[in-house]
């Protein structure tokens, strides 16, 4: 009776150990962070630009109809429209518009493409640079857009970035106003394959 006592009370702290020393707790709790920070077993070295322009359509007569929409869609990778705003002001960049991405993660690796580079940095330290550009073209004309962020790995399966839509000169010079209604079409080159393997 005691020994079955004893198994009973054993199991799900040998299961709990198990599951902590796979590393399998930390991948449901952390997600893709788990593995970017596990510098001692992964690593960042096989990163890349990704070639190619994406581009995407969005309604300016409707800011919340372009959440959602696909930038990227690659059946393992993902970017979409997370938010489009307008401030309404100039001086805080009138139309801007934010991407979240989405990739994979194991016990055995991770990847993600993204608008950021997430590298390691002397081994133990983490930063997060903006690689991916971004045009506008709109009314025949073409502007470039600036970056507004980019974020760490805040989600278990991905990271977000953002852009200003539109340059400030283009508000000044009357070129575009804060109530437009067409179409624009964002063309983002110079995305980035994060890819974190095992050593």
């Amino acid at each position: 009776m005691k020994v079955k006592k004893v198994l009973f009370i054993m199991a799900p702290v040998v299961a709990v150990i198990f599951l902590w020393l796979s590393g399998l707790v930390g991948l449901w709790t952390e997600g893709m962070a788990y593995v970017a920070n596990n510098t001692k077993e992964f690593t960042d070295r096989n990163g890349h630009v990704v070639q190619g322009e994406y581009t995407i359509a969005i309604d300016l007569s409707n800011l919340e109809s372009n959440i959602g929409k696909e930038l990227y869609n690659d059946g393992t990778h993902r970017i979409y429209v997370s938010w489009i705003d307008n401030s309404g002001n100039i001086n805080s960049g009138g139309y801007s518009i934010g991407f979240r991405s989405s990739g994979h993660y194991s016990l055995t690796g991770a990847s993600l493409i993204s608008g950021g580079h997430h590298a390691t940095v002397n081994g133990n330290s983490f930063t997060t640079n903006m690689t991916a550009k971004m045009t506008a073209q709109y009314n025949s004309k073409n502007y470039t857009s600036s970056v507004s962020g980019v974020s760490g790995l805040n989600y278990k399966d991905g990271d977000d970035f953002s852009f200003y839509i539109f340059p400030t000169e283009s508000y000044e010079i009357q070129e575009i106003s804060l109530n437009e209604t067409g179409i624009v079409h964002l063309t983002v080159t110079e995305l980035f394959k994060n890819i974190w393997s095992k050593k």
